[in-house]
């Protein structure tokens, strides 16, 4: 733009400076973008791993006799762990595909 306003044969460093300043300003732009876009991925994998987990806890919980008798002390809570750490390796390998469309809706 300055040099289109410009035609002194002078201004050559001044154009090079501006273009130097457009260039590594756009790639701050693009570095900014891709670190949002991760940012993004991370948190819409890690929403999807809650679902899976919500989704998958209820799927074990109707599965289970209650009368079972390994209903032991920690045995909700280990249940509860190995559901939450499926469901996460789940999402984080596409899982069903919310991820994947929440990025694309909110990342262009």
């Amino acid at each position: 733009m300055i040099a289109s306003l410009n035609s002194n044969p002078n201004s050559a460093p001044v154009q090079l400076l501006y273009s130097r300043r457009s260039s590594s300003g756009a790639q701050v732009e693009q570095a900014h973008a891709g670190s949002q876009i991760q940012k993004l991925t991370k948190a819409a994998q890690e929403f999807e791993g809650v679902l899976l987990s919500t989704l998958l806890e209820e799927f074990q919980k109707s599965s289970l006799d209650p009368s079972d008798a390994s209903q032991g002390a920690g045995a909700e809570t280990l249940r509860s762990l190995g559901t939450q750490a499926v469901a996460q390796a789940l999402a984080a390998r596409g899982g069903l595909g919310i991820a994947r469309m929440i990025v694309h809706h909110f990342g262009g």
